[in-house]
């Protein structure tokens, strides 16, 4: 016994400190950045290993909880051993050693990409998509896929953001009964929870701003075709591009100038002279944060932004019904596409397979898939893009020349609302439709909260202003410092 008691005496010591030095090395890879964790390396404090078995760990901790991971690459940590026996400190990617997290649309030959539905859940594709191959040369290590609301959630009119038949319901970390807002939920979600450094989500129509605006983090929709669009289940050509999403806009940068396909110079963050233009009709759903908006123009104005009020926006109305028309025809057109090439393991090929199997598990949410199934008319189409162009392009050419602007602001999305798995989202609006439809480069920044939830702003660009975009949006990010980690 006394032999057990100086035992005791001994370890206990040994095991406080043991749990310090796991503590606070938690602590110091908490909010980790890119540069943060490439410096750390360098001067031989900690190795990519490490860090990557500690976001491992967070999502064994946490997943249970959170529903933001669908799968694990079971070869990551032997990965970033490897990063770590070849790192050389002057030949390096931009992403070398930095774990990054997918969206499960994204193709990958080494993990299923489901897109969340269990008629794919098989499905290991034969290549990866172009961006998979971009974050590899420069040297990212794959964690694995992120949840997301099912088929990018063009699937049901009564859909619950984040929700999918593969990875369960995503949950909000501020709050785990309030929406994390969709499709890129998981995304989101594990990037603000630090179960990986950075992501990707996609984005069609609000699918990465608004889960980013809701999970307290910087989600990027770079312009149309600046990232490859191959090889990620579509909805729309027109306007689905992947983006990064991260805690800083600096993160944001790296791994956009990582995946484009476009030469990015990375401009001088700054607000000075910068002409921001404010557009009321793209305000309007969001009364309930007008004070914090307007307090956001202030500190703009006060930080030298010349902000240009009051610009009017014409025929709106008329664009939403058009946007509609062109996802329904060509997510028709591009799923036919897309299940028609996938290999022996889906034995579904075609959009009316798939709402047979899904309606032969009881899946009777498929509102979308059937206006889908029926949209074939391709003058009805053109005429649609067509209004698009007249009402949206070329206004906002006009709108940016007119008032001489540098970017447009607005809040990112409307109030957060509690998950209905049975009446589905209660969405108030949001302000990503403009860049979808015009293709044009929109990026949401936190800047604070408001009810233990985060607050949002988008910065819209013109068409191929994504540098632009980003160095104005760095600058607010400096000047409000908004980002807040949840306490889960």
């Amino acid at each position: 016994m006394r032999y057990k008691t100086m035992i005791k005496k001994v370890l206990t010591p040994l095991l406080l400190c043991t749990s310090a030095f796991a503590v606070a090395q938690q602590q110091q890879f908490d909010e980790l950045t890119i540069n943060q964790l490439h410096e750390g390396v360098a001067k031989g404090e900690f190795t990519f290993k490490e860090v990557t078995q500690y976001y491992l760990d967070n999502i064994k901790k946490q997943n249970p909880t959170l529903n933001a991971v669908i799968s694990i690459n079971p070869n990551a940590l032997k990965e970033a051993a490897i990063k770590d026996s070849e790192y050389k400190i002057d030949q390096k990617g931009i992403l070398y050693g930095v774990p990054v997290l997918l969206k499960d649309n994204i193709d990958t030959n080494f993990l299923p990409t489901t897109a969340g539905s269990v008629a794919l859940k098989n499905h290991v594709p034969k290549n990866n998509a172009p961006i998979v191959e971009k974050l590899l040369s420069e040297g990212a290590i794959i964690l694995g896929k992120a949840n997301l609301s099912e088929l990018a959630n063009f699937k049901s009119t009564t859909s619950v953001s984040g929700y999918s038949a593969i990875g369960g319901q995503t949950k909000n970390p501020y709050d785990l009964n309030i929406t994390p807002c969709g499709s890129s939920s998981g995304s989101a979600v594990a990037v603000s929870s630090n179960l990986t450094l950075i992501s990707l989500g996609t984005e069609t129509d609000g699918s990465i701003h608004c889960p980013s605006a809701m999970n307290g983090v910087v989600g990027f929709k770079p312009s149309i075709h600046h990232i490859s669009q191959q090889g990620i289940v579509p909805i729309a050509h027109s306007q689905d591009t992947a983006g990064p999403i991260a805690r800083t806009v600096e993160d944001v940068q790296l791994t956009y100038s990582a995946i484009s396909k476009v030469p990015f110079s990375k401009l001088k963050p700054g607000l000075k002279n910068k002409r921001i233009g404010v557009i009321p009709i793209l305000n309007r759903f969001n009364e309930r944060h007008q004070n914090e908006f307007n307090q956001t123009l202030l500190e703009l104005k006060n930080a030298g932004a010349i902000i240009v009020d009051d610009i009017k926006l014409k025929h709106l109305d008329k664009v939403f019904p058009a946007e509609f028309d062109v996802l329904l025809y060509e997510f028709n057109q591009g799923m036919k596409t897309y299940l028609s090439a996938t290999g022996n393991n889906v034995s579904v090929k075609s959009l009316q397979a798939l709402t047979e199997f899904n309606k032969a598990l009881g899946d009777n949410k498929q509102a979308l898939l059937f206006s889908a199934l029926q949209a074939t008319d391709k003058e009805k189409y053109q005429n649609a893009l067509n209004i698009i162009d007249k009402y949206a392009r070329q206004q906002l050419d006009d709108l940016f020349r007119l008032h001489h602007l540098d970017a447009i602001i607005a809040p990112t999305t409307g109030p957060a609302w509690p998950i209905d798995p049975i009446r589905g989202d209660k969405f108030s609006g949001s302000s990503s439709t403009l860049a979808a439809v015009t293709g044009s480069p929109s990026i949401t920044i936190p800047i604070g909260m408001r009810n233990n939830l985060p607050y949002a702003v988008s910065i819209i660009g013109n068409l191929d202003s994504d540098a632009k975009v980003l160095a104005i949006s760095q600058a607010i990010e400096q000047l409000t410092k908004g980002r807040v980690p949840p306490k889960l």
